[in-house]
Order: structure tokens, then C-alpha cells, then sequence
């Protein structure tokens, strides 16, 4: 039963990922790096739209408005050298090599916590596991988007083994180029190891970070490029004019966005009373977590604190569905638990199981077939639009009970990494 499951979810992973990555068109989030690397690379100001928009018409003869925010990028300069090998390549070549990096992020993020829970792929948990991966429709969004979280996800799992294993540098150069690309997202694990005082590996990432900055603000200097007025002007009007990242209104596909601003702002209609609840709340949930971790600091309990915080991250930031592949790490830690929680394991399955379909999307494109009395009431824009923001809430707030409950006890998981410190992990 557990090989047809995976099959089946093997399928609908290449279907929906790879398969609609390929298809024939000129733009992913791919290309907003690829073209601000590649004139990055040329020694030219990056964050001109102009310059954007005429490497796009010269080069893939698509014409580009310099006055819309999609040309108004502001990449964190280490992505640019990151995104270097790549950008080099013709665009046709380039979307190929970035496919098959979204597909080894992919199976880094499994391999990798596989290994970091001692589960062997060939036990039923260990099945469990990947096909929960394969089916998880941020992973498909993700990569038919070409959206760099996939590999970022990848990076932060690679470097929690690594963790795990007391190869802090290795784990700070890991994390540090993933804050390069989405510090967003992994600079949520980081606070975890800072509590911990893993010193050596918050030096190897902040290192890695600070070089990547430098060598894309060097090769500008030495060029003779003064690139940051551009950059802080691309902030501004991607602020005030972006409206593809727009919480409100004036975004018609807004309910693509999983942040609590979504649903704050479906009742309070205020930009500033949505930020400053969705804000509020995500520091409150941050300083629970922050108690807690400091309360217990036992390995055991490692996993489950960090799929706290990657789940509590996503709530009070700029995040689409693609950033919920952070699911992944809560998934595991259900996994590997004993029944004594079986009832905060089985409610936190629950809460995730929304993420295997793109649910707010299918409900946009349903909304010409729902009646009018329920697209126009306040419970439609307010719960069930938004309704996976709503779950990332509750799946955050069972891991924080679930973090009071293991304070006190070991659990299998536990046991596990004395398995992998003992060497008996198996892949």
C-alpha cells in the first residue's frame, strides 16, 4: 500500500513540478536573478531597470516595461554570485541547469533529514516520509516556478544533519548561502543555533554571508558602478508599487500569499492595523518559542524546536505557497514519535494535509462557480481564502504544546540520534 501511495505521489510531483516547469515561456522566478546576475556579471548596474529590461529584449527578443516592478529587483547581493554559474549560461541552458538544481534540493531536503532522524528509506516511516514530500504542493509550486526556495529548503536541511553531527562549519557555510538567497527563511534556523551558542557555526555563516556581499559590492566598485541608490530605489517602488506581493486588495491573486497580513487585513481593511496584528502575533509566538527552547535544551528535542520555528517564521513575513515547503521538518518530527503524542502528531498531520493541494489557487479559479452571497461575505475573504494561513497558525501553536509536553520526557526521536552518533544510520 505504502509503494502504490509513493508512486502515485511520485507522479503528481513531476506532473505538477518538473512538467510544468518545462513548458515553453520566457519568464519563472528564475529569470528576475538570472538577468540581474548576468549584468551583474558584465560590470553593469544590476539594479537599473533599464539595463533589465534591455538585456531581456536584446537577448530572448521579449520586451520588457522598466516601469513595472518586476524590473525593479532587489536580490541580496550574495545571490548574485551565487546565481554566477548559471547566469553565464544562455537562458535555454540556464532554465535546464536550474531544473535539475531545484530536483537535488529536493532530494537533499530528504536525504538529509532521512539521515538526521535515522530513518532507512526502506522502513515504513522512512516511506512515509518521502512520499509526504512528494505530494506536498509547495514543492510543486515551487519548482514549476523555478523559485529558489526549493533549494534554499535543501541548504537549511543539509545543514541541520550537519548540525547533528557536530560539523558546525560545514552547517555554517550551508545555512549562510541559503540566508544569502531567502534570509526570510533561513535565518529563522539560525536564531535557533544562536540560542544554543553553536558559536562557531554563526561565525561560518555570518563569514559566508559577508563574502558573498562583498565580492558582488567589490566587483561593482571595481567596475566603477554605484549601484546602491538604484537598489534602494527598487526597494521603495517595489514597497509602493509592487503589486504582486500586495496583501490587499489591489492584488487580485493576494490569497496566494500565506502570511497572517492576508487575513488580518480581510477584517480590519488597514494595511497598518494588518501588519501590526500579523507582527504582534509572530512576536509572541518567537518569545514562547524562545522560553521554551531555553527551557529545554536536550538533543532530542532539537528537531522539534526548529519545525517550530520554520512554521512561526512563515506568519509574520512576506511568504507565497512555495515557502510552506518548510512542512517538511514538522512531517518528520510526526514521524518520529511514539504514541505517548500521538494526539499532537495526528492534529499537526491534520493541519497539513491542506498543503497537498494548492488550495487557494483552485479556489480562485472555482470562484465563477461558487454563488455571489458566499464570494462577497466576510467569512469567504476572511477564513476561507486565507484558510492556509489560518492552519500555519494552528500547526504553530500544537508545536509550541508540543514543545511543553516532550520538556520532560525522551522521545524516539531521541533515540535515533544515538543511533546516528553510534553509527548505525542507514540510508
Amino acid at each position: 500500500m505504502l509503494w502504490c501511495l509513493l508512486l502515485l505521489a511520485a507522479a503528481e510531483f513531476i506532473l505538477r513540478g518538473p512538467v510544468r516547469y518545462l513548458h515553453p515561456t520566457n519568464w519563472n522566478d528564475l529569470a528576475q536573478y538570472y538577468a540581474t546576475s548576468r549584468i551583474w556579471q558584465r560590470g553593469q548596474n544590476f539594479a537599473d531597470a533599464q539595463n533589465f529590461g534591455a538585456l531581456w529584449r536584446d537577448e530572448l527578443h521579449s520586451p520588457m516595461n522598466p516601469n513595472t516592478a518586476r524590473m525593479h529587483i532587489a536580490p541580496p547581493p550574495g545571490a548574485l554570485v551565487l546565481f554566477a554559474p548559471i547566469a553565464a549560461l544562455p537562458w535555454s541552458a540556464a532554465r535546464l541547469v536550474w531544473l535539475v538544481a531545484l530536483l537535488a534540493g529536493f532530494m537533499a531536503t530528504v536525504a538529509a533529514l532521512l539521515k538526521f532522524a535515522g530513518l532507512s528509506l526502506f522502513e515504513s516511516r522512512g516511506l512515509t516520509f518521502v512520499a509526504g514530500c512528494l505530494a506536498l504542493a509547495p514543492f510543486h509550486t515551487g519548482i514549476a516556478t523555478g523559485n529558489q526556495t526549493i533549494v534554499v529548503v535543501g541548504l537549511c536541511a543539509f545543514g541541520i544533519w550537519a548540525a547533528g553531527c557536530n560539523r558546525d562549519v560545514i552547517a555554517g557555510l550551508s545555512f549562510g548561502v541559503a540566508c544569502s538567497l531567502k534570509p526570510h527563511i533561513a535565518g529563522f534556523f539560525l536564531l535557533y543555533y544562536l540560542l544554543h551558542r553553536r558559536w562557531r557555526l554563526m561565525a561560518s555563516a555570518i563569514t559566508i554571508t559577508v563574502v558573498l556581499v562583498m565580492v558582488a559590492a567589490g566587483w561593482m566598485r571595481f567596475a566603477g558602478v554605484a549601484w546602491l541608490p538604484d537598489y534602494l530605489n527598487n526597494i521603495k517602488f517595489g514597497t509602493a508599487h509592487n503589486s504582486f506581493d500586495d496583501f490587499t486588495t489591489a492584488n487580485p491573486i493576494r490569497f496566494m500569499l500565506i502570511n497572517l497580513q492576508v487575513p488580518f487585513y480581510s477584517f480590519t481593511h488597514s494595511t497598518i492595523s494588518a501588519n501590526l496584528m500579523a507582527f504582534c502575533v509572530g512576536a509572541v509566538l518567537i518569545f514562547a518559542w524562545i522560553i521554551l527552547v531555553f527551557r529545554n535544551r536536550r538533543q532530542e528535542v532539537e528537531l522539534l524546536s526548529l519545525s517550530t520555528i520554520a512554521v512561526i517564521g512563515l506568519l509574520p513575513l512576506y511568504h507565497r505557497l512555495y515557502d510552506a515547503s518548510v512542512l517538511v521538518f514538522p512531517l518528520l518530527w510526526c514521524l518520529t514519535q511514539s504514541s505517548k503524542v500521538a494526539h499532537l502528531t495526528n492534529t499537526a498531520l491534520l493541519l497539513m494535509a491542506p498543503f497537498l493541494v494548492p488550495g487557494a489557487a483552485v479556489l480562485q479559479q472555482a470562484q465563477s462557480r461558487i454563488p455571489v452571497s458566499w464570494t462577497t461575505s466576510w467569512w469567504w475573504d476572511g477564513l476561507v481564502m486565507p484558510h492556509q494561513t489560518w492552519v500555519v497558525l494552528f500547526l504553530s501553536i500544537v508545536l509550541i504544546f508540543g514543545m511543553i509536553e516532550t520538556s520532560s520526557g525522551t522521545s524516539d526521536f531521541g533515540k535515533s540520534m544515538h543511533n546516528i552518533k553510534g553509527g548505525k544510520t542507514q540510508l
